[in-house]
């Protein structure tokens, strides 16, 4: 069986993930966000956490740069919880960071690490603020002092936060993406199209247009998912359920769901390559046509 912490989900990336996996846009964002002016983008590091190693322990991108962990989560609900969340991403970073320097904790000498900057850019439909701070100690179930960590979360819808999104290309291109697909789905339009009719809007009025030219198919596929996430997780449990029956055994079901997951993945990424981005939308809600896919494709 597949193991939980294994199994690829590259069709379940964001389009922000996609965009600031690109050092140029790290840096850009880096600087939007701190006043500074870098210009050396390979002097920066990715290093946000493989699929392989963490799944659902993992923020959507980490950057190293200036001695800094810098990581950057993309929301689209608001969710207090996020301290909390980023104090575990943090701590996954780390300990890959020092596993990938062989550094050991249980020394006399001081481990030396890079300084943690925490942000999540949110661009859901609920009314929020341009900034929050979100504190750990909110959480606490009684007052404890010296223990804190927070979460700068960003209001990035348009209209929010101007002057970051000014300063940064991608970040302001991802915002009128995401603007220009809920435009064409209020006017009555599948979300299929309404994301179709986006990207070429973008295209035509040079948002992204390198990026949207050239991923056009694998953007439509990461929308979807980002877009219809209740949907997805309705999959899962239908997935779930099915592969479990199968084992035929209560210890099976967890196993069930990962198998599950990982065959929606593999249909996901056939139908992204042959372009099939209106029987996606239809897979999502529809099982029969989904099982007479798997059947196709030898699922």
């Amino acid at each position: 069986m597949t193991n939980g912490n294994t199994i690829q989900r590259n069709h379940k990336d964001t389009v922000f993930h996609d965009l600031y996996s690109d050092k140029r846009n790290a840096l850009s964002l880096y600087n939007a966000l701190n006043g500074t002016d870098y210009e050396d983008a390979e002097s920066l590091e990715i290093v946000t956490l493989s699929d392989a190693i963490y799944i659902h322990g993992k923020n959507d991108v980490s950057v190293l740069f200036q001695n800094q962990l810098a990581l950057w989560e993309q929301q689209s609900t608001l969710n207090y919880n996020m301290p909390l969340r980023g104090l575990i991403y943090f701590a996954h970073n780390i300990d890959g960071i020092l596993k990938s320097k062989g550094m050991q904790l249980y020394g006399k000498k001081l481990v030396q690490i890079p300084a943690p900057d925490y942000y999540v850019f949110y661009n859901g439909r609920e009314d929020a603020p341009d900034r929050q701070e979100l504190k750990l100690s909110d959480a606490f179930l009684m007052p404890k002092e010296g223990y804190e960590w927070t979460a700068h979360m960003l209001n990035i819808n348009a209209g929010g936060n101007q002057n970051l999104l000014e300063k940064c290309p991608a970040l302001e291109g991802y915002v009128t993406l995401v603007q220009y697909v809920r435009e064409y789905q209020e006017s009555g339009g599948s979300l299929a199209e309404a994301m179709d009719k986006a990207i070429d809007r973008c295209a035509k009025e040079g948002v992204l247009k390198e990026y949207l030219l050239k991923k056009k198919s694998e953007v439509m596929l990461m929308l979807l998912t980002e877009f219809d996430e209740e949907a997805y997780a309705k999959i899962m449990r239908e997935e779930g359920r099915e592969e479990g029956r199968e084992e035929g055994r209560e210890e099976g079901r967890e196993e069930g769901r990962e198998e599950g997951e990982e065959r929606l993945s593999r249909l996901w990424l056939k139908m992204v390559e042959e372009k099939r981005t209106n029987d996606l939308e239809r897979a999502m809600r529809d099982k029969d046509f989904r099982d007479m896919l798997y059947q196709r494709y030898g699922l």
